[in-house]
């Protein structure tokens, strides 16, 4: 076990912004291959958590001032519009580009597994999500506006209600966005994700707990270093859990631990 001063884990966080080459993230092909190399990227950094966001990357490209990058709300619709990566509110109701190559991992964690159809059949979902759902599968491709117009006309007026539909859908992996209006504020498009993503994205070949290893290594080496209670905030797993699992990983020479100089609490680092 090792310290780290606080000046390098900054310097690590800020090379984190860049591509693996050292270039900046200052057009979409960039963005996507950002996206790839990080597995999983925020739009706009989570609160008060270490990991860099795909605007924050744009915004140190390009040297402008603003707090988030206008050019990044565009690539939201883009794209995933192009496939390129899922976008959506995958984790912790915040926006979330993912590579189709770690998607099966969050597919399997927190998504549902059966086919549209069987899940509507089932009535397995809250009455405003199974409303949603059919309105997508029937209608998809539609606006932000068409869905809300259509869902409001079958179940009545309650943002709050609507809201929670639609961020529980894309968690559970059935519905996501699938392009969108680039005119002034950009408004998404929706479809299933069964529609839209590739085949191998959809894969349920790995256990939940290779799921759970992916996206810890993943975490632990995009942020460059993170604490158990960081990544337990993230993906709003048990703090307990989350150490136990760290412990594993370092044992097993996957993750260092490492502790900030003049800090009490350990974190952890992508081992050498």
């Amino acid at each position: 076990m090792d310290a780290i001063s606080l000046d390098r884990v900054q310097k690590e966080r800020d090379s984190a912004l860049l591509l693996a080459d050292g270039s900046g993230v200052t057009t979409e092909d960039a963005a996507a291959a950002y996206i790839d190399e990080r597995g999983f990227a925020h739009l706009f950094a989570p609160a008060r958590l270490p990991w860099p966001s795909v605007s924050a990357a744009e915004i140190r490209a390009s040297g402008a001032s603003q707090l988030f990058s206008h050019v990044v709300w565009r690539w939201k619709n883009t794209l995933p519009a192009a496939r390129r990566c899922a976008y959506g509110h995958f984790l912790r109701q915040r926006g979330l580009f993912v590579s189709w190559q770690l998607f099966p991992a969050f597919r399997r964690l927190w998504g549902l597994h059966e086919s549209v159809d069987r899940i509507l059949r089932d009535d397995a979902l809250e009455p405003v999500a199974r409303l949603m759902l059919q309105v997508v599968a029937v209608q998809g491709p539609l606006s932000s506006r068409e869905l809300r117009q259509e869902v409001e006309a079958l179940a009545g007026r309650n943002r709050r209600q609507y809201n929670a539909a639609l961020h529980r859908l894309q968690e559970q992996c059935l519905i996501t966005v699938v392009g969108g209006d680039l005119a002034g504020f950009t408004m998404h498009d929706w479809d299933l994700l069964e529609r839209h993503a590739p085949p191998a994205a959809m894969t349920l070949d790995l256990s939940a707990e290779e799921a759970r290893t992916k996206l810890l290594c993943q975490a632990v080496a995009n942020a460059p270093y993170c604490t158990a209670r960081e990544l337990a905030l993230l993906f709003r797993w048990e703090r307990r859990t989350v150490a136990e699992q760290l412990v594993a990983l370092a044992r097993d020479g996957v993750v260092a631990k490492w502790r900030v100089v003049g800090q009490k609490e350990w974190g952890y680092r992508k081992a050498d």
